[in-house]
């Protein structure tokens, strides 16, 4: 999400034409998934990534020739063994990206869309045709956009029908997917809004984490009721900074089922203060500085289970930090895991794959075959398709 923003925020300043590069198909090993985006600018300057840096320079050369007449489709096979060797390509994968110019209206609108469904921090699906059979009534770019009420554009195109299960089971599952239909494939694409961290403390260890927490693109809360903690400027990576009242009433923060909250005040009075009202907003993340038995002695004093699953205490993974930005890490690394729905052991003993391999809806085809039209053409070592 922060790549988004970003994007995004450089889309509006920059007022003029682009390309917009997308990835929406991986096959194998890649650096980055399917929703992948890198914004081109006229004077080459580029926002985001597609790839681990494998890609980019070359599609930043070659991406206004590319889009020339309209939206378009490139396939990057880096699956050949010589490839990785004499070239020093880090992925062993297939990835596809679909580039298009930022003056065309679809894309503008995609761009207003999205904007709009941030800043009001809402999920949205956005259905892409990424192939259309030749002669169609459907076209590469085409596209239905939808929120939790349904379609908001693109009802009139005929897939719109057909997309219905499909839109409807994204955002249950809050995961992307390939829909393969009989005259177009299409890439249907859960794009949640940015990830909120409330953090409740305004000690000097809070800072690396405020900046940790930025770096990932999170919304950033930091609260106490120690004014001197939340003077301003202490934390300019912060969204918003909160003043708790005496009470512990925390409502005017809305934190929602989907945010993470870390407790760090180090006041035992205020966190017990707080505790009930954290609770009662259920986040899917709850993580609490100290040792277990402070945790286990608070929860019991309001009557509170500290073995619930969203409650994680002491906080942090085991990593060993022992200081304010050991201890940060540590903390936004097992705020990810959870977030992605991941165990956080290492990899080298994960067995399988690192990514879960991409939906596929329609037909048992491994991959999507694009326009036989596209010639091959080799350079260096990626391929064009």
């Amino acid at each position: 999400m922060h790549e988004l923003s970003t994007i995004l925020q450089r889309w509006r300043e920059a007022g003029r034409d682009g390309v917009l590069a997308t990835v929406v198909h991986v096959r194998g090993s890649a650096y980055r998934r399917p929703g992948a985006r890198m914004l081109i600018l006229e004077d080459g300057s580029r926002v985001g990534t597609i790839s681990g840096g494998c890609l980019e320079t070359d599609v930043v050369r070659k991406a206004w020739w590319w889009t020339d007449h309209g939206a378009t489709i490139r396939t990057f096979d880096n699956t050949r063994e010589d490839a990785a060797r004499d070239f020093g390509l880090g992925c062993n994968g297939v990835i596809t990206v679909l580039l298009e110019r930022v003056e065309t209206a679809g894309v503008g609108r995609l761009l207003e869309f999205l904007e709009v469904r941030q800043r009001r921090r809402e999920a949205v699906v956005v259905a892409t045709v990424i192939r259309a059979a030749d002669a169609g009534e459907l076209a590469v770019g085409d596209r239905v956009l939808c929120d939790a009420g349904g379609i908001v554009e693109g009802a009139d195109l005929p897939i719109a029908g057909l997309l219905t299960a499909a839109v409807r089971a994204t955002f249950a599952e809050r995961r992307s997917r390939l829909v393969h239909l009989s005259d177009a494939e299409v890439f249907v694409e859960w794009v949640g809004p940015p990830q909120r961290l409330f953090v409740f403390g305004g000690g000097h260890d809070v800072v690396p984490l405020a900046a940790l927490a930025r770096m990932m693109g999170w919304s950033l809360t930091i609260a106490d009721s120690r004014l001197s903690r939340v003077e301003p400027g202490r934390f300019p990576d912060a969204e918003k900074i909160f003043t708790v009242p005496s009470s512990g009433d925390i409502s005017d923060l809305d934190i929602g089922h989907d945010d993470a909250v870390v407790v760090m005040t180090h006041n035992y009075p205020q966190d017990v203060a707080l505790m009930p009202h954290i609770l009662a907003a259920n986040p899917r993340y709850l993580g609490l500085l100290g040792p277990r038995v402070r945790t286990e002695k608070m929860f019991a004093e309001i009557g509170a289970d500290p073995l619930a699953d969203n409650v994680h205490a002491p906080v942090g993974l085991d990593i060993g930090g022992d200081h304010p930005e050991g201890i940060a890490l540590s903390i936004v690394a097992e705020i990810q895991s959870v977030l992605s729905g991941q165990p956080g052991g290492r990899l080298r003993r994960r067995k399988g794959a690192i990514h879960a391999p991409a939906l596929e809806l329609g037909v048992e085809a491994p991959a999507p075959t694009w326009n036989p039209d596209h010639s091959i053409q080799p350079t260096c070592a990626v391929w064009y398709a």
